[in-house]
């Protein structure tokens, strides 16, 4: 059933008709159906070179009026479109008008349909028609002046297939998204030469829009048109172009494009896809006119006057925007615009990358801003330990000093000492035992490596944020499109109302009601908007890119290749809740045999240890060094700067040289009850410690727990919450159709709206919600998929059957594959 509100009566009949013709007896195979033929005018031949647009959907719309028509009326008509009853014209009035004459006098044609909008305007200005005619590329019910009596042609023979009001629809709908006050309309010569009530539209048309309007004829030629085309041109509205060349309309784009022109489509969808600013025509409108002159066909075959079949074409507005002419023109539509748009091109591969969820943690894990940060932490940390070996290596030290005396001190001194001295030497040392440097070095190194496994640790909280913030934009952007698919839900049910409300079938208390309901739900697709860029901001300053560089998630699947905790594998071992315990068992086991919280506290206690055992041998542990000096005095002055006579059994004092050198122990007998209290601060402390360590791996196993309870109970929930969207779908398609019928109430057809709208999201986010419990599983057990190989892959399996074989149970793998 289609979900488009606006089509579904024209369903409900197309299907009621194809029920119809089935339930009537099929003729005896000798008894010949009747033979129809199905006479095709068109406005002219392809030309040659490259395909237009128009004449492309004229192709389309006449290979689907054919095989629907054969395939609805196969069991009572043998319907048939001759090859030499298909005519084009020749692109003329005068030519198309032949063109008409010869099918509607041929004797052996039974039915005429026009496909082409100058040969539809030729027939809905006929009033004697000799036989059946279906025109149905009909522009514009005002500018053509067609003739009209509630939804039917009035005239015998006639039908027609018409959007109502478009052309001032598509102004109105111009006007409202860029606030224009001036349009030129760019409209192939032919159609002002053959609809000559055109310019009397166009200027009953300014005074309804407020907008000035002015036709600029246009043939072959983009250059042409681009010249026609004043400086101070607002907006370009296109209509059908025929003849104009692919390149030529490309041309045509880039010149718009080039000059800053906001420009809107006639067509829709197939020329906003190829660069026009705005349509709200999508592609599969071609298909909906074929269908309905097949429809209008097996009628007139049973007997109905084509004169008293709807002429009206139902179409909801869906407007569409090309986000890359937004950019690119500098004419960029409102929020209102935006959350009613289909958004097309909307981020262009020059500007977006593609990300996939392992490459955001990945990048993450490399480029991180706090994590390299934390690297040069680390690399800070190895050089205290380079500064606490330093005392076991050779001591060298120089000085130089300057000594003044008084002259009797020096005089007295016999030579010994001068007035005046400067003395330049060295030192050297070498410390051969300290049990507290051995400790301090000792402590150094437990302390580095604790260091090292924090830095592991904020590794793994990066990969874990970042990929918590990747599934927190494809939650945002799904919920975003969740709530776009309301909205638009909410506008065909809008419709639906004022239909119901043109036909008599309800009061406006309903297109109130609607109304209202729509502006709603337009406000939360802009919060959604904005939630999911608020979410791709959060994963950029994590991959420390700009922080609204866009980018394209990749939604993974939970069969990738990178997730061995997942997937067909792992099921057999997590199948049933005794197996799923007994997995919790190994998760947590492995989970404190990988904690890098607990092999970072594990260091932190081995260096209190040491630091215990450091404090307890400062009562017998001397400190024991080696020391030489040397010095020379460079300068003497004054009195005794002189070798004086040496004194009976003493030499003369000339030598400016010295040395020395010494052995020492050191060992402190008395500090007051500092050594003491050391001890005992070092004890409290190795024992807080421990206790620490105690209760982190209590935390760490309840975090490891927690997950898994939380990914036990959101991986079921995947296929749960599937189901219940389809079946709230189905209600919803049930009782929209009842609700068109009159047969429920608003009230009935919103609750049921709502019921899709939750049932959708939480189906959408039923993957994600699973993979981020993976993740926080995976974390706890410090064995992120992203990080482990094939070779990793397999220890892991194997660790988990023997886990299970000690348990006493032999698990068999499964081929099975869950979704």
């Amino acid at each position: 059933m289609s979900r488009d509100t606006l089509g579904r009566a024209e369903v409900f009949r197309w299907c009621a008709l194809i029920a119809l013709a089935l339930s009537i007896p099929s003729p005896a195979a000798s008894d010949p159906l009747p033979v129809v033929r199905i006479g095709v005018v068109l406005d002219g031949p392809q030309p040659p070179g490259s395909g237009r647009v128009v004449l492309q959907r004229r192709d389309e719309l006449l290979q689907t009026v054919r095989e629907q028509t054969v395939a609805l009326t196969r069991r009572q008509f043998d319907v048939r479109f001759p090859d030499d009853k298909q005519v084009a014209a020749d692109w003329t009035r005068a030519g198309i008008r032949r063109a008409v004459d010869r099918l509607l006098a041929d004797p052996e044609v039974d039915v005429v349909v026009s496909v082409g909008p100058f040969c539809t305007n030729e027939l809905v200005r006929r009033t004697d028609l000799p036989k059946p005619v279906i025109a149905s590329w009909a522009l514009d019910i005002q500018a053509q002046g067609l003739p009209l009596e509630r939804d039917a042609s009035g005239v015998d023979n006639l039908n027609y297939l018409v959007a109502p009001g478009s052309i001032l629809r598509d102004l109105r709908k111009f006007k409202e998204i860029i606030g224009l006050s001036r349009v030129h309309i760019v409209s192939d010569r032919w159609f002002l030469e053959m609809i000559p009530e055109i310019p009397d539209h166009v200027l009953a048309a300014q005074d309804a829009l407020g907008l000035e309007l002015i036709t600029v004829p246009g043939e072959d030629s983009a250059e042409a048109i681009l010249a026609a085309l004043p400086a101070d041109a607002e907006g370009v509205y296109v209509t059908p172009l025929p003849r104009l060349s692919a390149e030529e309309f490309g041309r045509l784009v880039d010149g718009l494009i080039a000059r800053r022109l906001p420009s809107f489509s006639f067509l829709g969808q197939d020329e906003v896809e190829r660069g026009i600013l705005a349509g709200t025509r999508s592609t599969t409108e071609i298909t909906r006119i074929g269908r309905r002159v097949a429809l209008n066909i097996q009628r007139i075959l049973m007997g109905e006057d084509a004169g008293t079949l709807s002429v009206l074409l139902e179409q909801p507005e869906r407007l569409m925007v090309n986000m890359a002419t937004a950019r690119a023109t500098g004419v960029y539509p409102s929020w209102r615009v935006l959350v009613e748009a289909v958004q097309i091109t909307d981020e262009p591969l020059e500007y977006a990358r593609s990300l996939t969820f392992d490459q955001a943690v990945r990048e993450a894990v490399q480029a991180n801003l706090s994590l390299r940060a934390t690297d040069r932490a680390v690399a800070a940390g190895a050089e205290n330990v380079s500064r606490a070996r330093s005392p076991f290596f050779p001591q060298l030290e120089s000085f130089a000093r300057g000594v003044g005396i008084d002259a009797d001190r020096a005089r007295a001194s016999l030579g010994s000492q001068a007035e005046r001295t400067a003395t330049a030497g060295l030192s050297v040392s070498q410390l051969l035992w300290s049990d507290a440097a051995l400790a301090n070095l000792g402590i150094s190194k437990q302390l580095q490596r604790s260091l090292e496994w924090q830095r592991e640790t904020e590794r793994l909280d990066i990969a874990l944020a970042a990929a918590t913030a990747y599934l927190d934009v494809l939650r945002a952007a799904t919920l975003e499109r969740v709530e776009r698919d309301n909205a638009r839900l909410t506008e065909s049910h809008l419709d639906l109302a004022r239909r119901r409300e043109r036909l008599g079938a309800s009061g406006a208390a309903d297109v109130y009601r609607w109304e209202s309901r729509l502006a709603t739900d337009r406000a939360e697709v802009i919060r959604a908007q904005n939630r999911t860029l608020a979410a791709k901001a959060v994963l950029n300053r994590l991959l420390h890119r700009p922080l609204e560089e866009p980018f394209v998630p990749e939604s993974p699947g939970l069969q990738e290749s990178w997730l061995v905790t997942c997937g067909d594998r792992l099921l057999p071992y997590v199948d049933n809740p005794a197996l799923y315990r007994i997995f919790r068992e190994f998760s947590v086991e492995q989970g404190l045999l990988n904690s890098v919280e607990l092999r970072a506290l594990d260091r932190a206690v081995a260096a209190q240890e040491r630091v215990l055992l450091a404090a307890r041998r400062s009562y017998w542990s001397p400190e024991i060094g080696l020391r030489g000096d040397v010095d020379r005095d460079f300068a003497r002055g004054g009195a005794g700067s002189e070798a004086v006579a040496a004194l009976p059994g003493f030499p003369e004092r000339a030598d400016r040289d010295d040395w020395s050198i010494a052995l020492s122990a050191t060992l402190p007998l008395w500090s007051g009850g500092a050594r003491a209290a050391g001890v005992r601060k070092a004890q409290q402390e190795l024992a807080g410690l421990r206790l620490e360590r105690q209760a982190l791996a209590e935390a760490i196993e309840l975090r490891i727990r927690v997950a898994l309870f939380e990914a036990g109970s959101t991986y079921p929930a995947i296929d749960l919450a599937r189901e219940a969207a389809r079946a709230a779908r189905d209600n919803l398609e049930l009782v929209t159709d009842a609700y068109s019928r009159g047969a429920v109430s608003i009230i009935e057809l919103l609750d049921a709206q709502n019921a899709d709208v939750a049932a959708g999201e939480f189906a959408a986010n039923a993957v994600y919600e699973f993979l981020l419990d993976l993740m926080e599983g995976q974390r706890a057990t410090n064995t992120f998929d992203f990080f482990i190989s094939d070779e990793g892959r397999d220890a892991w399996f194997e660790r988990l059957r023997a886990y299970f074989e000690q348990a006493g149970v032999k698990v068999r793998p499964s081929a099975e594959v869950r979704p």
